[in-house]
């Protein structure tokens, strides 16, 4: 075995068991991050899978795929200060300490996702899941990220546009009297995207979104505007250059922080959501400072501030769909932006309010069990999924 296989084992072993300082904690999702260590974190992955009484649920090819997943998470959590406060890791059995390595998305898989069955009878046509995908708009040229090769994307004189080995677009600018020049990046409907700015920022744009941004930040502020869409931001803190995010009238300014937001057009007002840190929200002559765990919300001309369980809002960050009593045109909405599709609805609408939780990266059918667990039917034509009466 050799001294890295040896290390990894041995933070594997503290974090697992809660020992783990933060410094080990990077240490080991930096690990997780290089190729080389995959099939290491993958043997120490499944040997606690057979720890557990899941064991039986294991399948090769699922699994592949939840750990393939690990490794686009590690890059986000290896950028957090504290990658582990969401799990609670201390006071969770074995197969929870899974979870604090692989993320949220793998709890489904120990937990309810089994080898892919047929789920609609008669059922021909499936829907694939959602990809990376992302469409640059820079310096009047329109660049497809998804069809770009990694390494240089483009360089446009003290900036360089980089698409690393995961997907990610990373910002360098190396100028400081440049001209100020914003680039849009585009996420189509069906696809998301990673995104590093200048100032190392990072932002995760869920699909049908459209984002707004200096290629290089003034030295006073970090400006940037979420047109439309849904994107959970990383912000890089710096108290001395204030990091704000406009969108439809309102502003949000980072005060150190982690927090989600859902600006979509056919969702009714902005909501915000902090995660963690503090960020405060202001529209005209309103502001309110947001706790984490709280969400705002611009209705009736005032800043509406609720709590609101964290895990859910940000569920399709961590590759999963997560309802709670949810009516079903917002369920299927988020479908329909996921799985680029149209959905429609035959006689009268289903009323049943919905509860569960299902794995982005799955074929519409294995992701809408969510209905018919509950009763309500559906059938896939084309690119369009039909609600039926039951």
């Amino acid at each position: 075995m050799s001294n890295d296989q040896a290390l990894i084992r041995a933070l594997f072993e503290k974090y697992t068991n809660g020992s783990a300082s933060s410094d080990e904690v990077k240490q080991l999702f930096r690990l997780i991050s290089d190729k080389q260590y995959d099939e290491e974190m993958k043997n120490l992955l499944l040997g606690k899978l057979q720890e557990t009484e899941l064991q039986d649920d294991y399948d090769k090819e699922r699994w592949n795929a939840v750990f393939n997943q690990v490794k686009a998470e590690t890059e986000l959590r290896e950028y957090n200060d504290h990658p582990k406060r969401n799990f609670g890791f201390r006071k969770l059995a074995v197969a929870a300490s899974i979870v604090a390595v692989v993320g949220t998305g793998a709890y489904l898989y120990f937990r309810s996702v089994k080898p892919a069955q047929q789920i609609v009878q008669n059922q021909t046509q499936d829907i694939l899941p959602g990809s990376d995908k992302a469409i640059l708009k820079t310096h009047g040229r329109q660049i497809s990220i998804t069809d770009a090769k990694n390494g240089l994307v483009a360089q446009m004189g003290s900036t360089s546009i980089t698409k690393t080995a995961n997907g990610k677009l990373v910002y360098n600018n190396t100028g400081t009297n440049a001209a100020m020049v914003y680039d849009t990046l585009i996420v189509p409907r069906g696809g998301q995207h990673l995104l590093q700015l200048a100032d190392g920022t990072k932002i995760l744009l869920d699909a049908d979104s459209k984002l707004r941004y200096p290629e290089r930040f003034a030295s006073n502020e970090r400006r940037i505007e979420l047109i439309s869409g849904h994107g959970r931001f990383y912000v890089h803190h710096n108290a001395a250059i204030p990091f704000y995010v406009n969108v439809k009238g309102q502003t949000m300014k980072d005060i150190g922080t982690d927090f989600d937001i859902s600006a979509y057009n056919d969702e009714g007002p902005v909501k915000t959501t902090l995660v963690e840190g503090s960020i405060s929200v202001s529209s005209g002559n309103h502001k309110v400072t947001l706790k984490p765990g709280e969400q705002s919300s611009f209705t009736d001309n005032h800043i509406k501030v609720q709590a609101v369980d964290v895990d859910n809002v940000i569920a399709w960050s961590n590759g999963f769909f997560a309802f709670k009593q949810a009516d079903i045109k917002t369920v299927m909405r988020q479908f329909s932006r996921w799985y680029d599709v149209v959905v429609e609805y035959e006689g009268q609408i289903p009323t049943t309010r919905i509860t569960g939780k299902a794995y982005r990266n799955v074929n519409a059918s294995e992701a809408l069990t969510i209905l018919t667990d509950l009763g309500i039917h559906y059938r896939i034509e084309n690119k369009k999924i039909i609600i039926i009466p039951n």
